[in-house]
């Protein structure tokens, strides 16, 4: 398992290789919230910056990465899909704190962050950028449930509509490009190539179903604040 680990060409979704992935994403998923919550404030927030740090140099390795092996081209390397600009949301709400930003990591980067580590399109090229796939999504959900259980961050009423409406706006500009381009960005050009029960139908229908999929994880997402009277009421 070890040898596999660094032979991508191995993995395949649900092996060896790809569970033992899942299972340390399970584990720091719970032990960074969990040992953050014990934190001072201001070891809180050196962690943070940690997070932060960690974030840009996935993504300085994962860019240098790609140059070393291949050219950079326009219709695969911009950072347009919904978890590269949540990614970058969620680094900037580890910095800022902003409620808006936190919202977005959460409803929206929990979940299709966690989808993606469990169905991901296995098209790495190389061990590298396997490795950094997996550290950029896991850093989403752990960005997500430390606002949550280290900031104590709670959606607001609306949020859901509010999110929902800015990935809609982002879909207008996304789909320009991916037609300057030639790109697939979003997914909005061609359906992706997973292993997964909720991404079905043909173009431009499943657009449609996993926006409507998408939508019923954001309410459940939401749904426990709901219960728990614990949804922010500030505006």
């Amino acid at each position: 398992m070890y040898i596999a680990l660094f032979m991508y060409q191995q993995v395949e979704q649900f092996d060896n290789t790809h569970l033992l992935t899942i299972f340390v994403c399970l584990l720091f998923f719970f032990l960074i919230p969990y040992l953050g919550k014990k934190l001072t404030k201001k070891n809180q927030h050196v962690v943070s910056i940690a997070l932060i740090s960690l974030g840009l140099i996935e993504e300085i390795t994962d860019y240098s990465n790609r140059m070393l092996v291949r050219d950079l081209n326009w219709f695969e390397d911009l950072p347009l899909n919904i978890c590269n600009y949540v990614y970058y949301i969620g680094l900037v709400y580890m910095w800022t704190k902003k409620q808006f930003l936190f919202e977005i990591t959460y409803l929206v980067g929990l979940g299709a962050a966690f989808i993606t580590i469990l169905t991901p399109e296995f098209r790495m090229i190389n061990t590298f950028e396997y490795v950094v796939f997996f550290i950029a999504h896991g850093l989403i959900v752990i960005f997500a449930l430390w606002g949550i259980f280290v900031d104590n961050k709670k959606p607001r009423k609306l949020s859901i509509v509010k999110v929902y409406g800015f990935l809609w706006i982002m879909a207008v500009p996304v789909g320009f490009i991916d037609w300057l381009t030639g790109g697939n960005y979003m997914f909005l050009m061609q359906r992706p190539e997973v292993s997964n029960p909720i991404v079905f139908g043909e173009w431009p229908w499943y657009i449609l179903n996993i926006s409507l999929v998408g939508l019923f994880i954001m309410s459940l997402a939401y749904l426990p604040f709901k219960l728990l009277n614990g949804v922010n009421t500030k505006p």
